[in-house]
């Protein structure tokens, strides 16, 4: 099916789904536990609830929207047609300048900050150069050869960082010492809600998600069951992480700072699994790249369609492919 930009519709619910999950579960989870842990304790459960019920109320407004503007943009389309070109423009720049490029170029050196602690020479510039060259344009290639190969490779990608976090969210169980989850009192109301809005940012993305609106199949009933579906699973998955992590390290917790995720699976399974959650942090920061080239690209395409910013072929689509293959090339 083609929509109304001469985009192919290929992204299904589970693509859908693993494109809004990649995106919000970033590296920022593999240290959170403890942020949490050190203002709330064993209450810190409350918070991601608290939390996960604020953002479905949000995702819902989302998936309502998504279903009446269908075409490629996400809210950048939303915010254009509600408020005007204006609205458009510095939605755009937000996106783009403010928040994307900068965010890609900053988690970029964080994977390759990683990789050098386990090969020492990414630490030279030149190499990183080339890392980086490599990393922007063989998904940039993926992408423009068509979504649903760049989706192929979010599915993959939402595989490998969830496998150790899933590692210690199930097994970790078996590791727990029960006295290091009994509630504790003297945290306050506006602790839990201070720590309930900080863990906002750690949902954040399950709406760049419908940036690739134009290309998502019958999209009236997809977007509300990938959007709200994406979103229990977080939910779900951050509270057995943090669950299980405080179960293992208990008022330790706080010493871990760097690596809280680290330590409870070095406790699980010795040395190889903090190896297993520091390359799982590895393949998170290359996922959340990965998926910010799928999903902004989209953003310079509908700004340069809708004659919000110059042109400049941005608004294109390949002949042969149907993928926005300048302002992916652009933006890469």
């Amino acid at each position: 099916m083609i929509d109304n930009d001469g985009l192919k519709r290929e992204i299904g619910v589970w693509g859908l789904v693993a494109n809004s999950i990649n995106i919000i579960v970033g590296a920022g989870i593999f240290i959170l536990p403890v942020i949490i842990a050190e203002r709330l304790g064993t209450a810190s459960i409350w918070a991601y609830l608290i939390c996960g019920i604020l953002m479905i109320f949000i995702m819902l407004c989302f998936a309502e929207v998504g279903t009446k503007i269908t075409r490629t943009g996400g809210a950048y389309s939303y915010i254009e047609d509600a408020f005007g070109k204006y609205a458009g423009f510095i939605t755009t720049n937000v996106f783009i300048f403010g928040a994307a490029v900068m965010a890609n170029a900053a988690v970029a050196n964080g994977l390759a900050n990683t990789l050098a602690y386990f090969l020492p020479f990414f630490k030279i510039q030149w190499i990183r150069v080339l890392l980086f060259a490599i990393m922007f344009g063989g998904l940039a290639y993926m992408n423009v050869r068509g979504v649903r190969k760049e989706i192929t490779i979010v599915k993959l990608n939402t595989i490998a960082k969830l496998s150790p976090l899933l590692l210690i969210a199930i097994f970790g169980w078996f590791f727990i010492t029960p006295s290091n989850l009994a509630m504790t009192s003297g945290h306050s109301v506006p602790d839990l809600g201070e720590m309930s809005l900080i863990l906002i940012f750690a949902f954040v993305g399950a709406e760049t998600a419908l940036n690739v609106s134009g290309e998502i199949k019958n999209p009236k009933k997809t977007i509300p069951r990938g959007i709200m579906l994406s979103i229990f699973i977080v939910v779900i998955l951050y509270i057995l992480i943090q669950t299980t992590v405080q179960g293992i390290l208990g008022d330790s917790i706080t010493d871990f700072r760097d690596a809280p995720l680290a330590e409870a699976a070095r406790r699980m399974i010795g040395p190889i699994g903090a190896t297993i959650v520091i390359i799982g942090a590895s393949f998170s920061m290359f996922g959340n790249i990965s998926g910010m080239v799928l999903n902004m690209p989209r953003v310079l395409f509908a700004a340069a369609r809708d004659k919000v910013i110059p042109s400049i072929g941005l608004a294109k689509v390949h002949h042969e492919f149907l993928t926005t293959h300048i302002s992916i090339i652009t933006y890469a």
